[in-house]
């Protein structure tokens, strides 16, 4: 399956209000060949980065200020031309009421914090085969 993935075509967008942990997440994803990473530091610039420069695959925070990683995604789900859009969610927690409500946004994978490198793999691989 990790075959059916160019990762080096892909074009993917990191939205964290932590710069350390945009520079963690671009540089796994530059391991996994992934050549345009793009970024963005809350879920306003995210989602002006998200019409601008239409990526293949959003990684999304959940927690930023001033819009959290659920508002970028409901702004990101009736916004027409980006709609459909994959994302996956950063996040240090997966309590229940997180996940509920990450999957009534539709949002293709959870990843936990710290972020491992195969884990990072393993979700890009099964959110973009959906999608």
């Amino acid at each position: 399956m990790a075959d059916e993935v160019d990762f080096t075509s892909l074009k993917v967008l990191v939205v964290d209000d932590q710069e350390f942990v945009r520079t963690i997440v671009k540089k796994m994803l530059q391991q996994l060949g992934v050549q345009a990473v793009l970024e963005a530091q809350d879920g306003n610039s995210g989602l002006a980065a998200v019409v601008r420069d239409a990526p293949d695959l959003v990684i999304c925070d959940v927690q930023m200020r001033p819009m959290d990683g659920f508002g970028f995604i409901k702004m990101l789900r009736t916004t027409p031309a980006v709609s459909h859009t994959p994302v996956i969610m950063l996040t240090a927690h997966t309590d229940a009421a997180t996940v509920a409500r990450a999957k009534e946004l539709d949002i293709g994978a959870f990843l936990a914090k710290p972020i491992l490198p195969p884990a990072l793999k393993e979700k890009i691989v099964r959110v973009l085969a959906k999608s």
